[in-house]
């Protein structure tokens, strides 16, 4: 659970509007990026997960496409991935 404690700080800062969507998607993908730990499969398909939505996110719907997520589907993933995370933590 301590490896995770990371991940679920950041996402509980972001659904608790500590912090914006900006900046949870640059210190997701930061922290995403740099981390060099072992993680089981379960693990990191949740890490993964998000990272591929954190990676989809557009703030600004002018430049938003097809498949891009806006703040509210970000939030979604987030508050699933602490889910999921929060689950294997306990184990």
């Amino acid at each position: 659970m301590d490896k995770l404690r990371p991940y679920i700080d950041l996402i509980e800062s972001f659904l608790s509007n500590q912090i914006d969507a900006l900046k949870f998607e640059s210190a997701y993908l930061k922290l995403f990026k740099n981390d060099a730990s072992g993680w089981s499969g379960a693990e990191y398909n949740s890490l993964n997960d998000l990272f591929g939505d954190v990676d989809s996110f557009c703030a600004d719907p002018k430049l938003r496409d097809t498949g891009d997520l806006d703040e509210a589907q970000l939030r979604q993933s987030a508050r699933l991935a602490l889910e999921r995370l929060s689950a294997q933590g306990n184990r």
